[in-house]
């Protein structure tokens, strides 16, 4: 049956890709509720694998040197980036992208690719996901210097979510087809490139 599985590479991709994100996803939850004080909170994980905080200080501290780029004075702390005089804005757990950073991981690891290939990919669009979420926070808090802007409600999950889907799915695109290429497997963009 497994075998018959495997053989079916659409399908066996389809299998690997939704274990490994539905892995992914569960594993993140537990942990996260590991490093969350109340309930099973573990002082030595919250201490040692708190990868939450870590990737949260990632996106404000990258957003931060954006801001500065623009010459404004900022302020970092655990949760919130601030302009001095401005305003800014505070960085919770929905805001960070994990579960995004988790299907990019899924769908490379599940792709019939070389190793080298996934390695490349996969390093180079968690670079990408995570530099638009650092500019999706730097833009939040410029917003905040424009008199008229300031008081208006954006749903920056919205589009930084449809921003960064879009992104994957042309990375995925992208990656189809020079896996395919290096492979020999006609696709579409390279039956156009033979005619």
């Amino acid at each position: 049956m497994l075998n018959r599985l495997k053989n079916n590479v659409p399908l066996w991709f389809a299998v690997k890709l939704l274990v490994l994100f539905g892995g992914m996803y569960a594993a993140n939850h537990i942990l996260t509720g590991l490093l969350v004080p109340g309930g099973y909170y573990s002082l030595w994980m919250d201490n040692n694998l708190d990868y939450v905080s870590a990737l949260r200080h990632l996106m404000l501290k990258g957003g931060a040197l954006i801001v500065s780029a623009f010459g404004y004075e900022t302020k970092l702390s655990d949760y919130t980036l601030r302009i001095q005089g401005y305003g800014g804005v505070r960085m919770v757990y929905s805001c960070i992208g994990i579960n995004i950073l988790c299907f990019w991981v899924a769908f490379v690891a599940a792709f019939p690719a070389r190793l080298k290939d996934k390695w490349i990919y996969g390093i180079g669009g968690l670079a990408a996901i995570t530099i638009l979420n650092m500019l999706r926070v730097a833009i939040l808090v410029l917003i905040k210097t424009i008199p008229s802007l300031q008081h208006k409600q954006i749903d920056h999950h919205l589009i930084f979510n449809i921003t960064v889907y879009a992104f994957i799915f042309l990375m995925m695109v992208r990656m189809i087809n020079n896996v395919s290429k290096k492979a020999g497997i006609n696709t579409p963009d390279t039956q156009q490139i033979k005619q």
